[in-house]
């Protein structure tokens, strides 16, 4: 994410004095007599920014009651528990006494692959979302809840509800800057976005009985039609109302979110300001198909799809019948390479690539190499692979998936990856754009201009842009996948992207690989500072730092000031854990499998916009949800403190501390939590 606007004041303190953060633990013991449960809040794990607690603990909560044991709970049963516990324990989380405390919920329930239910909520006042704030509340699978965790504020109860700024003036202003010319800095080179021209005004495709109710208007100059919102931005010292609108530019090489100001603090409601904006894309980074890249695998025919055994991890139980299903789809005597999971099309020309069937159905793409139908067929494959491996994990189509058509009839579909193989380079080089359940996402792939070597040859750039799509959904939420959007939140998405692009091939490599892109860069240390090995020497406490300011012989060219670099941190942390995991099981292929399973539950569990330590939190309580499961008590207990030496190890110890998940204030720690504490 690169923000180009922020008018928040993010070192905003609202808790003045540690006295005040201590009251927490006043309220904590109050509610916790009220409701007669046991709360636990932590002072650490308080958001100074919004001065509300990110993580209460519970034991003790009811059950839901009334329905037969056999019965299965329906997500609505879950929802209405979370949305009533969470009210019931408002003042325990931050909120005062009286003050409105008001959630919708995400219809779609998640699961994690031990069986603990997870609900997103969105917080809102007087019917309007208040942007960011969005907690999850975790539930068993008799609906007693376990926590809630994410973030909430209480915004100021005299917030104006009809904006005096129109939808339209505010349109002008957002897509005035959308439309300005930008230089696409990414691992693989920079790249320009022309200026556009928006002198002409935007027709608006719906209209809306309330203020509150989202509306569209026509696309203009931009890539696809602009939604736009009324939303409570939280400023710190301040809350508001603005129009918040997402303008795409070309092939979505950009998706810019705009807040604009509607309630008109400048006196001059047709001029109003941008309070934020910032691009949502991650720039950065069968068939007869590279199944690495051209220097690490041969040109050869593999099966579409892939047996079940040609994938590194355990086919569970649960999914559809005849898992994996056909990639590919045959329409009048021939198969193309748009199917269910994946579209994949020719940049240019948006065409799929098209060969016969003989008389039995059997159809064999086999492109000449380094062509345009090479590169489409082996980004079809690559993202096929990754639809697969992460559905095989728990991204499956209850969990907002991409899919054309969700055999089971859960979730939503009609939004296949829609992956895009451009013939020469392309803005960004590589990228993916994720929409809500439902709207397709959209990948990019082209030439890397230094090299000539094509990003769709390599696992590596593919598997690290699906990636995204997977923990923008997660950790996002199915509503709008757009829950990776404060500093540490972003990086951790680019961390996510790089550990499973690495790890899945170490999974069966003799000698682990810790560099990223070095074949598409023609580079042998890759697109990253440093290698990923056990010798990584960045840490939860060197976020922010610039370059001269790592500690250690040789780091002097170091800086964690950008989310790439940041995001090396937690991508070198999970594979630390990884590494210690396979060796606290004492089997290197189950404890990659476990500790995959624990980062795809964890994101599940992670509210949006987290920190590394919220995030660290989350995956160590799927580790705890498999005892009795996937783990034996004496394998969870070895587990869990192989996991914690990793995180302490980058100083994501116990003690580590952060105020909120933006670079300010990460403190490190290597502390073990002690002896008798949960996770």
């Amino acid at each position: 994410m690169s923000v180009l606007i922020d008018k928040r004041n993010k070192n905003y303190d609202r808790l003045a004095s540690v006295a005040e953060a201590d009251a927490f633990l006043d309220d904590t013991e109050r509610v916790a007599a009220e409701v007669d449960q046991t709360l636990v809040a932590d002072r650490s794990k308080v958001n100074r920014f919004t001065g509300h607690l990110t993580e209460l603990r519970v034991t003790g909560a009811p059950a839901i009651t009334g329905l037969e044991e056999l019965v299965a709970m329906p997500d609505t049963g879950y929802i209405a528990q979370a949305k009533r516990y969470v009210t019931s324990v408002a003042e325990a989380i931050g909120f005062a006494a009286g003050e409105p405390v008001e959630f919708e919920a995400d219809p779609n329930v998640m699961v994690t692959s031990e069986g603990m239910r997870v609900v997103s909520l969105q917080q809102v006042l007087n019917g309007i979302e208040v942007w960011a704030m969005a907690p999850k509340v975790w539930l068993f699978e008799d609906g007693t809840v376990d926590r809630v965790i994410g973030d909430t504020v209480s915004a100021p109860a005299n917030l104006p509800v009809k904006p005096v700024v129109p939808a339209e003036v505010a349109l002008r202003v957002a897509a005035a800057k959308a439309a300005e010319p930008r230089t696409l800095r990414g691992a693989f080179g920079d790249d320009e976005l022309p200026r556009l021209d928006v002198s002409d005004s935007f027709t608006r495709l719906s209209y809306q009985a309330r203020n509150d109710q989202p509306m569209t208007f026509g696309k203009g100059p931009f890539e696809e039609a602009i939604p736009a919102r009324l939303v409570y931005l939280y400023m710190g010292d301040d809350a508001r109302l603005t129009w918040m609108f997402t303008l795409s530019r070309e092939k979505l090489a950009a998706q810019y979110q705009a807040f604009v100001e509607a309630d008109d603090r400048t006196g001059n409601p047709n001029e109003p300001q941008i309070l934020y904006f910032y691009d949502t894309v991650r720039h950065a980074v069968a068939g007869r198909v590279f199944q690495r890249n051209p220097a690490e695998s041969t040109f050869d025919t593999v099966p579409f799809p892939l047996p079940a055994d040609g994938y590194p991890t355990v086919l569970p139980t649960g999914l559809p019948a005849g898992f994996p299903l056909p990639w590919a789809e045959t329409h009048q005597g021939k198969v193309s390479t748009e199917g269910n999971n994946v579209r994949a099309l020719n940049g240019s020309t948006r065409r799929p690539v098209e060969v016969p069937v003989d008389a039995a159905g059997n159809g064999v793409f086999d492109p000449a190499q380094d062509s345009p139908e090479q590169f489409v067929t082996n980004i079809f494959y690559f993202c096929n692979f990754a639809h697969d491996l992460f559905m095989m994990l728990g991204f499956t189509e209850d969990q907002g998936n991409f899919q054309t058509v969700n055999l089971t009839g859960l979730g939503k579909g009609a939004d296949p990856v829609r992956a895009l193989a451009h013939p020469g380079p392309v803005f960004g080089t590589a990228n993916m754009a994720t929409r809500a359940d439902g709207l397709e996402a959209v990948m990019n792939m082209g030439l890397v201009t230094g090299t000539g070597r094509h990003t769709a040859d390599d696992f590596d750039v593919v598997l690290h842009e699906f990636c995204h799509g997977v923990s923008n959904r997660l950790v996002g939420g199915l509503f709008d996948a757009n829950g990776l959007e404060e500093d540490q939140s972003v990086a951790m998405g680019e961390g996510w992207g790089d550990y499973f692009a690495l790890t899945t091939r170490n999974f069966s490599n003799a000698q682990e690989r810790d560099v990223l892109g070095n074949w598409v860069v023609n580079q042998s240390q890759g697109i990253r500072q440093r290698p990923y090995d056990a010798q990584y020497p960045g840490t939860f406490g060197d976020i922010g730092k610039g370059p001269g300011e790592i500690a250690g012989p040789g780091n002097s060219d170091l800086t964690y000031q950008e989310v790439h670099d940041v995001g090396e941190i937690w991508c070198a942390a999970l594979m630390e854990m990884t590494r210690k995991v396979a060796a606290a099981l004492n089997n290197k292929e189950r404890g990659y499998q476990v500790a995959w399973q624990a980062v795809v539950d964890g994101m599940k569990l992670t509210p949006k916009n987290p920190s590394f330590l919220t995030a660290r939190d989350a995956i160590l309580r799927a580790f705890k949800a498999m005892q009795g499961g996937l783990l034996t008590t004496t394998e969870y207990t070895a587990v869990r403190k192989a996991a914690w030496e990793a995180f302490a190890r980058f100083e994501m110890g116990f003690d580590a501390f952060c105020p909120n998940a933006t670079f300010t204030g990460c403190r490190g720690g290597t502390a073990m939590p002690p002896a008798g504490q949960e996770d």
